[in-house]
């Protein structure tokens, strides 16, 4: 009889600790605050653009329009994306960049960077060595991104947006290079807009 109570016990404490570990990450919400909370989706409203900006997707980089197939690949690298925008996590959609309007026809249907999952996993996939800049992901994501903001924020008096990088090594340096930063297997990027401090 010791024994079932020692073992209910571990069980118990298993999924307390389970339950904690979740509520820690976020996972599960817990209070009537959560009615308050505003999803921050990967279209946000218009906060601080004036209609009248550019956009980096006035002009896209053109291997943006690169459509390709899992064969003949010289290159097959994986990088996590991860954006904030004023403290809220956005989700990059699963399969952005594959069967896309551009990339469509069998043997073509993916874009060199796009996605599996909606867990901020890149693939970069290329047929060629070429370097690849992040900005190229966001053209094909349809997205804005540049030093002047991300989605429709913009960096201004009141917002300031950062990038961080964390390499294969784990080492984590600023980045001001925005959608010039050169994509390499094993990063994980950070874009945070919100409030200047």
């Amino acid at each position: 009889m010791n024994d079932l109570n020692r073992d209910s016990a571990i069980v118990v404490i298993a999924i307390v600790a389970l339950i904690l570990v979740c509520y820690q990450a976020g996972y599960i919400p817990i209070g009537d605050d959560n009615d308050d909370i505003e999803k921050v989706d990967s279209q946000p409203p218009n906060e601080s653009w004036n209609g009248t900006t550019s956009s980096s997707l006035d002009e896209i980089h053109p291997l943006a329009s690169t459509c390709l197939t899992h064969g003949g690949l010289t290159r097959h690298d994986h990088m996590y994306l991860y954006i904030q925008v004023n403290g809220e996590s956005v989700t990059i959609p699963e399969n952005t960049g594959v069967f896309t309007d551009t990339c469509n026809e069998e043997g073509a249907e993916m874009h060199v960077v796009h996605t599996h999952t909606s867990d901020g996993k890149l693939h970069l996939e290329m047929q060629t060595n070429e370097t690849v800049e992040l900005g190229v992901f966001f053209d094909i994501w349809g997205q804005h991104f540049d030093e002047t903001g991300i989605f429709d924020y913009r960096v201004n008096e009141t917002h300031a947006m950062t990038m961080s990088v964390r390499d294969a090594d784990g080492n984590i340096s600023d980045v001001d290079t925005y959608d010039h930063f050169i994509l390499l297997d094993g990063q994980d990027i950070l874009i945070n807009y919100g409030p200047r401090a």
